[in-house]
């Protein structure tokens, strides 16, 4: 919209030209900012009309657009451009700003530390091209202008109009799949996520000129220019009110088709929200959302307003329901209803965009849980002395808070068998059988309303096998764009009826060649109680393939009935495709049962003066089924250069001590020579050849074992990971002594030694039952993974249990806001050990909340919903 006002501005007492008149606001100086710094630098001259007042607002925690396939809008191009307003809250690394990112198709924009900007353009070939604006180019809470535009020779950054810097680049996008996302770059499980205000993005067909850069700056765009191919003016809803019912960022292009989706935003009050000034005469319609309902509920009212005051109108577009009025009457049947909320306008207001909101309508006697069948599965069950055998399940069901799973259980042969539910939707169950031959099996899951369903297995209890193979894993391609993917492989069901199973993982060379570096690639298996348990470290080689095997035999408890397998490889570039199967060798083991529980599990740092000993003391008690036990630990060191003392920690030489009850029990020299690789994967490119920390390229990083049988009967035992105590990184930024250039060549360059540990405990019995249960050292359930955990969330009735899950802090500041930045609730401690406490927004109304997080070791920012 074009301001009625025209004002003349004078600089040095000289008339520069005529601008267009603004709201005052901080949100309109965006523009009069960088128009007036282009007009110093240019000395130009042009008419300025004003543009809309509204943006979208990004939350720094997991808002993000995301248009798929975005790519094809410049796919084969010979240059393109993409370009929009910022304004960054706050400084912080890896802030993705807008772009497309994937493999063999890059061309985007982050923040890295100190208001740098990484710019990247990846062409089709591979080949990467990138300029690097320099630090404190971002000017965090000032509008500013980006444009990223590639000339089809050249890369070129402006900034507020004026070239920041440039550099060669050739090639083409040829990729049509590839997402383009504003708020966040998007690179496998990497949260790249942007914090601050967005305004005016496009994506154009061509190589833009400056002048064409200072004109999109000072005139909004009509949506007609030639080459613009995507068009965001984020003039949505009404800024900081309940905008929930919008679903889609509106693309001024594409006729809804380019419509992109607004992903995680609360869509109500001043952050993660559209914010702004409305300009005059223009109205929105805030149209909540509608809850999902019942077949029987009454009928209700709808709460849709207009910014401008104005009356709405309601029409059922389709669906089992009528409209009177503002009140929704349901008929009784089952469906997805979708209501349309209009306002026309009048003399003074423009008519407001339609909006559409939709809801089910459920019937609670038919919407039942879905059983997911894991042990045993239909066929022939294994089992040469009859033993108790394994039931298992995944029950789900949607719509909570509406529907919920109250009750599982298993009947085989009409008995029925009380299921563990172990909260994460999985359930199982021990059921011994008493004879060999046909056996029918019953999973009977229960919702809240009493309706249940039935899910029906046949198998055969037989008493002999064979060697078996079964394939968990193929031509499963992990690349810059998908790091992990999850699987599911069918294996046999059986107990004691296999003596070895054998891994072999097979790595190959997708499309476009296989990746150029050593990467940290994994294999972790779900438990049938629902926890990921590594059993496969790996680090793939020099741009080569190659095949590995691995005896998994330890893991033989994971390894039968329907099993998800997450394989992961935290890459750049174009990666490598996996193949995995599993060969089980018939024979009788030494006994019938195993349990795994994970241990050490994260990446730890390694020679920090700040914290020399970072891994948790724990404290493990064995079941009394347990005859044998066993440790099996890798630590792969990672991290390296002249910035680290010693080159740690993958070139260090360390040895590391597992203490047991006090005792220096066990030593991992933690050191492999790599020529000749150990798993035969030679010649590769790069330095394959040196030794290094507990790992090669091309190879699968082997586990240290350890026997613990001996410490089975003693009660409770300690454990403890101590790290090489000789090794100090004196070069680390936690150094108070370390100075740049002098005693090092940088002390905060940031890139520090660190070890990828796992480590497992394996149980063994002759009887179910035989898991060990692991503690921190005050006594306190213990999970390797999280700092705290919030349950339940989504809460209905507001009430919300928080366990912080380190051994100790020294400082816990918890603070709960809720969407207009209002303190709602919270706590803080001093010296906190584990702890468990009871956050209550039972007075608070319904809608997304933000938990920040606050220790010394950095801050944590989690939403939090209350559902009615």
């Amino acid at each position: 919209m074009v301001a009625s006002e025209t004002k003349k501005w004078t600089f040095f007492g000289q008339t520069a030209c005529q601008l267009t008149s603004y709201y005052i606001k901080q949100r309109d100086m965006k523009y009069f900012n960088a128009f007036f710094s282009l007009l110093l630098s240019l000395c130009l001259c042009t008419s300025v009309s004003a543009q809309s007042a509204q943006y979208l607002h990004f939350d720094k925690i997991d808002d993000y657009v995301e248009l798929p396939n975005a790519s094809a809008l410049i796919a084969n191009s010979a240059a393109f451009s993409i370009t929009g307003w910022f304004y960054t809250d706050a400084y912080a690394y890896g802030q993705g700003m807008m772009g497309i990112r994937g493999t063999n198709a890059g061309f985007y924009m982050i923040q890295l530390d100190n208001g740098k900007i990484e710019c990247r353009y990846q062409n089709s070939a591979g080949t990467l091209y990138e300029y690097v604006a320099p630090t404190y180019t971002i000017v965090p809470e000032t509008w500013q202008h980006f444009a990223w535009v590639y000339t089809g020779t050249k890369i070129q950054l402006y900034l507020n109009g004026v070239l920041k810097g440039s550099s060669n680049a050739s090639g083409k996008i040829t990729s049509t799949t590839t997402s383009f996302a504003i708020g966040k770059s998007i690179l496998g499980t990497f949260n790249f996520v942007y914090g601050g205000r967005v305004d005016e993005v496009s994506i154009w067909k061509k190589g833009l000129t400056q002048a064409e850069i200072a004109d999109m700056m000072a005139n909004e765009l009509t949506g007609t220019e030639p080459s613009l191919v995507l068009y965001y003016k984020m003039n949505q809803g009404v800024p900081g009110a309940d905008n929930t019912s919008i679903s889609k960022l509106v693309s001024e292009l594409g006729d809804g088709q380019l419509d992109a989706n607004l992903n995680n935003f609360a869509l109500n009050g001043p952050i993660s929200n559209f914010g702004g000034m409305l300009n005059t005469g223009f109205q929105a319609i805030t149209f909540p959302n509608i809850p999902n309902k019942l077949t029987t509920d009454q009928p209700f009212n709808l709460e849709a307003q207009a910014s401008s005051g104005l009356p709405i109108s309601y029409e059922i577009v389709s669906g089992p329901a009528t409209v009177s009025g503002n009140t929704i009457t349901l008929t009784g049947q089952a469906g997805e209803v979708k209501v349309k909320a209009t306002q026309p306008g009048n003399a003074t207001y423009d008519p407001a965009d339609e909006l559409v909101n939709s809801f089910k309508v459920l019937n609670p006697q038919t919407f039942v849980p879905v059983v997911d069948v894991r042990s045993p599965l239909a066929g022939d069950v294994f089992v040469p002395s009859l033993s108790a055998i394994q039931l298992a399940a995944i029950v789900d069901i949607d719509y909570a808070p509406l529907f919920s799973v109250q009750n599982v259980s298993f009947e085989i042969n009409g008995v029925s068998v009380a299921a563990t539910n172990w909260g994460n939707k999985h359930y199982t169950a021990w059921w011994t059988p008493t004879a060999y031959g046909a056996q029918t099996m019953k999973i009977i899951a229960k919702n809240n309303y009493g309706a249940d369903a039935v899910e029906t297995v046949n198998f055969n209890i037989v008493p002999t096998t064979t060697d078996q193979d079964a394939i968990a894993a193929t031509d499963v391609w992990l690349n810059s764009a998908t790091n992990t993917q999850v699987v599911e492989a069918e294996l046999p069901s059986f107990l004691g009826a296999f003596d070895q199973i054998t891994a072999e993982l097979e790595v190959k060379c997708p499309s476009g060649g296989c990746g150029e570096w050593d990467r940290v690639s994994s294999v972790e298996a779900k438990t049938h109680d629902g926890r990921w348990v590594e059993i496969i470290r790996y680090i793939t080689p020099y741009g080569t393939p190659c095949s590995h095997q691995l005896d998994v035999t330890d893991y033989m408890s994971l390894l039968q009935g329907k099993i998800a397998f997450r394989i992961n490889n935290f890459t750049l570039d174009n990666g490598y495709s996996y193949n995995l199967k599993f060969h089980y060798k018939q024979g009788v083991p030494a006994h019938k049962y195993s349990a795994v529980a994970v241990l050490w599990q994260k990446t730890y740092p390694f020679g920090d003066p700040g914290n020399l000993q970072p891994a948790e003391p724990l404290e493990l008690n064995y079941n009394s089924n347990a005859v044998a036990s066993k440790l099996k630990l890798i630590a792969t060191g990672h991290g390296g250069g002249e910035n680290n003392v010693g080159n740690a920690a993958e070139f260090h030489n360390d040895t590391h001590h597992v203490w047991v009850n006090g005792v220096e029990t066990f030593t991992q020299h933690n050191w492999q020579n790599c020529n000749p690789n150990p798993d035969g994967c030679q010649p590769q490119a790069g330095t394959w050849y040196y030794a290094r920390a507990g790992w090669c390229p091309g190879s699968i990083a082997p586990w240290f074992d350890y026997d613990m049988t001996a410490f089975i009967n003693q009660g409770t035992v300690d454990l403890g990971y101590v790290f090489d105590e000789s090794y100090v990184d004196l070069c680390h930024p936690n150094n108070p002594d370390c100075i740049s250039g002098v005693t090092c060549p940088n002390c905060t360059d940031g890139y520090n030694p660190n070890l990828v540990v796992a480590c497992n405990l394996i149980t063994f019995s002759d009887s179910p039952g035989g898991e060990a249960s692991i503690v921190g050292t005050n006594g306190t359930p213990y999970d390797p993974t999280l700092l705290f955990s919030v349950y339940p969330n989504p809460a209905a009735d507001g009430i919300f249990n928080f366990i912080l899950k380190e051994e100790s802090v020294d400082l816990l500041d918890v603070n709960v806001y809720n969407a207009i930045g209002k303190r709602v609730g919270g706590f803080v401690e001093k010296n906190s050990l584990v702890s468990s406490h009871e956050i209550r927004l039972t007075d608070e109304a319904p809608g997304v909340y933000f938990l920040v997080v606050r220790t010394e070791k950095g801050v944590v920012t989690q939403k939090l919903l209350k559902s009615r």
